[in-house]
């Protein structure tokens, strides 16, 4: 806690008028939300009132029912969805991350073998430094004198 006020104190926030402005947002969006609720339980005893006067008592809070459960079922449907999309990008981050890891390993671990043969310091070196100096000199933004 002490490392938050201080890192707070660092930012520039004032805890304390954070906290009193916390306070009073929270007593409102609190009072909000009561408010809202109240106004959908009507809505929904509106809804039953009609659904009994057009269905019938069994048949309209029937039907508000299965309304009710099938958006429930399209939300969850819906965030499953979006929970194996995420899961699938997340395994080929990973995918992407290990093969990477695994390139560079074998390159750092060829790298000293190959700087170690007098072919590759002869012929290798050279041939090297010359291609990366063509691509930085052929990059957009590389400096080229005309």
């Amino acid at each position: 806690m002490h490392l938050l006020l201080s890192l707070a104190s660092f930012l520039g926030i004032e805890v304390e008028s954070l906290t009193a402005r916390l306070k009073r947002n929270a007593v409102a969006l609190v009072a909000i939300g009561g408010f809202a609720l109240i106004g959908v339980i009507f809505l929904l005893v509106t809804l039953q009132t009609a659904m009994v006067g057009w269905l019938g008592p069994v048949w309209g809070p029937l039907t508000i029912a299965g309304g009710a459960l099938l958006i429930a079922l399209s939300i969850f449907t819906g965030l499953q969805i979006t929970r194996s999309i995420a899961a699938r990008h997340s395994t080929e981050r990973r995918q992407s991350a290990e093969k990477t890891a695994l390139v560079t390993t074998a390159a750092l671990t060829a790298v000293p073998m190959l700087l170690r043969s007098p072919l590759m310091k002869s012929i290798g070196i050279p041939v090297g430094g010359a291609l990366a100096a063509l691509y930085l000199l052929s990059k957009p933004g590389g400096h080229r004198d005309d």
